[in-house]
């Protein structure tokens, strides 16, 4: 006998959620997931634009009441090596696989091992899932610091080395300065007792300058005063003689007696001093 496969249309579909609803007056996390996925097969079937109306019509859900069990399914029904066993889940509420929701899924198998969900009200595991994502966020925040202490630590440490080499550096430059300092300062000795050398023999030569000036100074007054001597004894003799030749005409007697002192005077003077 031929197999006649059944078309799944929206409209059966929406058969088998509803069916599924009337079976359980408390929707559990396993009905939740089976509703999911058929509501995910039924929106890609759905014409566009047609959802919202589909779904209030067919299956009495709002648009966000199928987002969250789509989303169910697709975090709890596709297989998940990390999920626990479905008898973990079985007991598990609607509301409480939501709320399991906000635990990160690689981190969410470990957790529902650690609660008693059967037992748990939906504000307990609420408060549960928020203590749980306050620790996980202050682990991640001391993380974070560790890492950028690590790394602040690593700064440092590049900061030192470079702080050192740049110590070095000064410790080389100071060398260097200290160095140079001392040179400077032999030859600024050596400038000095240079400059001292050159004054003293400044001084000599000033003073030997000033002696032989002095000597030609000295000479030449009396080289001034020999000429002026000269010119006046050539003066005077010149007048002498003229006043000899004049007083001869009047009185030639007295004229040889004083021809003859002067002859007597200038070879006398002459023998005398020259």
């Amino acid at each position: 006998m031929e197999d006649v496969s059944t078309e799944r249309t929206p409209l059966l579909i929406a058969a088998e959620i509803n069916t599924i609803k009337r079976q359980v007056s408390k929707v559990l996390l396993h009905n939740a997931i089976e509703i999911g996925c058929r509501l995910a097969e039924a929106k890609g079937k759905v014409p566009y634009g047609e959802w919202g109306r589909w779904l209030e019509e067919s299956v009495s859900y709002s648009q966000r009441t199928a987002t969250n069990l789509i989303r169910l399914f697709e975090e709890y029904g596709t297989p998940q090596p990390t999920l626990p066993d479905w008898k973990a889940l079985a007991k598990v509420s609607y509301t409480q696989g939501l709320i399991l929701l906000g635990v990160p899924e690689e981190e969410r198998a470990q957790f529902i091992a650690e609660l008693d969900l059967e037992s748990m009200s939906t504000r307990e595991l609420q408060k549960a899932v928020q203590e749980r994502n306050h620790a996980a966020a202050e682990r991640d925040r001391a993380l974070q610091e560790n890492t950028e202490l690590q790394q602040a630590l690593v700064d440092q440490k590049d900061q030192i080395t470079k702080m050192s080499g740049k110590q070095d550096n000064l410790r080389n430059k100071v060398d260097e300065l200290t160095l140079a300092k001392a040179k400077s300062e032999a030859r600024a000795e050596q400038l000095g007792l240079d400059l001292q050398s050159l004054r003293q023999d400044t001084s000599a030569q000033a003073v030997n300058r000033m002696s032989n000036r002095l000597d030609e100074a000295y000479h030449k007054a009396r080289a001034n005063k020999v000429a002026f001597l000269y010119e006046s004894l050539d003066r005077t003799f010149r007048e002498l003689l003229w006043e000899l030749k004049e007083f001869a005409k009047q009185e030639p007697e007295s004229y040889k007696v004083y021809k003859d002192k002067l002859v007597d005077f200038l070879t006398k003077s002459l023998k005398a001093n020259m």
